[in-house]
């Protein structure tokens, strides 16, 4: 893995956690009572927030503040938030798929 900087870590973790709750850049802007284009500025390098915005960051996202800064964090939550994410779907195609040819057997009797 290359090494990134505190911020480019912050950064990723910031935009993967924001993602993963639906939110866009001017939503958690909002929530954060910040101007429209605050979370841009921080995910374009411009600017950073201060440990009070990041706690309440980490609030608003249900994570720990110091999820934020963990390097293997995102990785990590990638391929547990895609694997959750096919069990659930696969879950539900079968459930489906079960529903209807259960369905189909049981009108023939």
């Amino acid at each position: 893995m290359q090494n990134l900087s505190l911020q480019e870590i912050f950064i990723n973790n910031l935009k993967f956690y924001r993602k993963k709750h639906g939110l866009s850049q001017e939503a958690l802007s909002e929530k954060l009572c910040k101007g429209n284009s605050y979370i841009n500025r921080i995910e374009s390098y411009a600017s950073f927030p201060t440990v009070h915005v990041i706690e309440k960051m980490a609030e608003i996202l249900e994570i720990k503040a110091a999820q934020l800064f963990e390097e293997e964090s995102v990785p990590k939550n990638i391929v547990k938030s895609d694997r959750e994410k096919f069990i659930s779907d696969i879950t539900d195609t079968l459930y489906e798929k079960l529903s209807a040819d259960m369905r189909n057997i049981l009108e023939r009797i």
